[in-house]
């Protein structure tokens, strides 16, 4: 019973923490969306106790196991996600760090070409 309430309070307070931050700018949408299903898990999790219950056997796990299995299946989800984006970030980054140098040496070889005449 002390996990459902866990639960319960884990949901609500990961889900008013990331509407606080959704409007203070400092997550994006699209993690807060990832974040708002981790807390609609917790809930759920919290509130049909008895579904995660009759889930758990099914497992061949107890309702404890059965909750840090979903905990750490999340937490790889958010890593994955992460991982991803970062990726991403980088690649977008090298990309627009080239073309900066490309242009700066263009502008070089017209500040040259002009000085010359």
């Amino acid at each position: 019973m002390r996990a459902q309430y866990m639960m319960l309070i884990a949901g609500i307070a990961v889900f008013l923490l990331t509407l606080h931050l959704v409007r203070k700018r400092e997550i994006r949408e699209k993690y807060a969306v990832a974040w708002l299903a981790a807390a609609t898990v917790a809930l759920a999790a919290g509130i049909f106790s008895d579904t995660v219950m009759y889930l758990a056997p099914l497992l061949h796990l107890s309702y404890p196991s059965f909750i840090l299995l979903l905990c750490l299946v999340m937490g790889y989800f958010f890593a994955a996600c992460t991982s991803i984006s970062l990726s991403r970030q980088y690649r977008r980054n090298l990309r627009l760090t080239q073309e900066i140098a490309l242009l700066e040496k263009r502008v070089r070889e017209l500040e040259k070409k002009t000085e010359s005449e």
